[in-house]
């Protein structure tokens, strides 16, 4: 795991490393460690389209995060830099990331007896907390009981509901 060290050596300081590896399909995990105050940093890179989605991140520090980049599955070997920016672009530190070809896979011997087609692993998504699936739930039904009944009272409701639940999602981000 790369790491990233903030205000070890200064306010807003910025310590990465040179380069740092990632394989096709794979994830880069990054540790960033703060040695300060807690702070925003940016995560940001303009050339990482044919490697991975990531674009740019606002990440609050308190004392240490992890952060992953995936690498697509499809992606070429190639390189692309990360930037890392702190101060409100005071302060700014760049590395290399080199995506490799992912390292062939040992054949695993096969079982006796008969077996079904492996299926791919599928890695699904956290569900967001209770607090926010409830309050879309109610706004939905709001929103729908306004389409039948064209009562305002019910679209203002089914409004401020979805928008609770927009404030709960954002601010469990932030935490």
């Amino acid at each position: 795991m790369s790491e990233i060290h903030l205000n070890r050596r200064g306010i807003n300081a910025i310590e990465v490393p040179q380069e740092v590896e990632a394989a096709v399909g794979s994830d880069l995990p990054l540790r960033i460690v703060n040695h300060g105050s807690p702070l925003h940093i940016t995560l940001a890179s303009s050339d990482s389209s044919p490697f991975s989605g990531f674009f740019h991140e606002n990440i609050y520090v308190d004392e240490i995060e992890e952060f992953r980049i995936p690498i697509r599955e499809d992606a070429y070997p190639g390189i692309f830099n990360v930037e890392v920016i702190a101060g409100y672009g005071a302060k700014k530190a760049q590395f290399r990331v080199v995506v490799r070809e992912r390292a062939a896979a040992e054949p695993v011997p096969e079982e006796s007896g008969p077996a079904g087609p492996a299926l791919p692993a599928i890695a699904l998504p956290p569900l967001p907390p209770a607090g926010v699936l409830a309050a879309v739930a109610a706004g939905l039904i709001l929103y729908g009981l306004w389409l039948v009944y064209r009562v305002d009272l019910l679209n203002a409701a089914a409004f401020a509901a979805l928008l609770v639940g927009v404030v709960l999602a954002w601010s469990r981000q932030r935490s």
